[in-house]
């Protein structure tokens, strides 16, 4: 059964941060306008929104006094779920839809970069976008590898549900109403690794932090992990998009 497209407001914090793999499900089942929230203006008017997606970047919410539009990121998120727009937070995008919800983001003890092992909580089993259905031809696995790449971390928001965790950070995946926070990278494959690593300031980071060895293996460890990578966010914005339109 067709659907009419979920009209979605895309925030992207710079042009190398892109919907990556949530993008063949954008395009099938979503009219996306994009904000690049660098230099555009943070629209007044969220009545034609049914939905934000707001994406990953370099910056962290403590940035907030340099980064004038981080602030103003915030505000918007907070207003469109007060207005009952859903949210899907990406990385940063998680981080900043955390702080709309009140709840505090600050350095991580350990960053975490490279390729790392996630697992569903048991409250995922029952959640309608990441809960596992093994008859489901696309089910979606208890435990998976994704891409990394955070300093940050954040509390887990009151009212939320933790969906899943890894050793290194509690708080990977959580839900709040039909919002989702997403720690991880899972729209990232090993050619959008490879563009992140090809810029000499992000390599000398990562490699500042993990070491020369493992940032050498950085792009073959997510290369290797699209198995999960490629398939699974298309399925998990697929249920997100489906489920807000059978809701207008």
């Amino acid at each position: 059964m067709s659907i009419d497209p979920v009209r979605v407001l895309e925030i992207r914090h710079a042009e190398t941060e892109p919907p990556g793999s949530y993008g063949p499900a954008l395009d099938e089942l979503a009219d996306v306008t994009t904000l690049r929230i660098w230099r555009e203006d943070v629209p007044d008017d969220l009545s034609d929104v049914e939905a934000i997606v707001t994406l990953g970047g370099a910056m962290g919410v403590d940035d907030a006094p340099a980064i004038g539009w981080i602030d103003h990121e915030i505000v918007l998120l907070r207003r469109a779920l007060e207005l009952g727009i859903p949210v899907w937070g990406v990385c940063l995008g998680s981080q900043m839809l955390a702080a709309a919800l009140g709840a505090q983001v600050y350095r991580s003890d350990t960053p975490e970069i490279g390729v790392h092992t996630v697992t569903l909580d048991p409250h995922a089993i029952d959640d309608p976008i990441w809960g596992v259905d093994p008859g489901e031809p696309d089910a979606v696995p208890t435990e998976f590898r994704v891409v990394q790449w955070h300093f940050d971390t954040f509390d887990l928001p009151a009212g939320a549900t933790r969906l899943a965790s890894s050793p290194w950070c509690a708080n990977q995946l959580f839900r709040h109403g039909d919002s989702y926070g997403v720690q991880f990278h899972l729209e990232a494959d090993g050619g959008l690794v490879g563009e992140w690593l090809g810029a000499p300031e992000s390599r000398d980071l990562v490699g500042e932090a993990i070491g020369a060895a493992a940032t050498d293996r950085f792009a073959t460890d997510a290369t290797a992990a699209e198995v999960v990578t490629v398939p699974l966010p298309h399925t998990v914005m697929r249920r997100w998009l489906r489920g807000i339109a059978e809701r207008r």
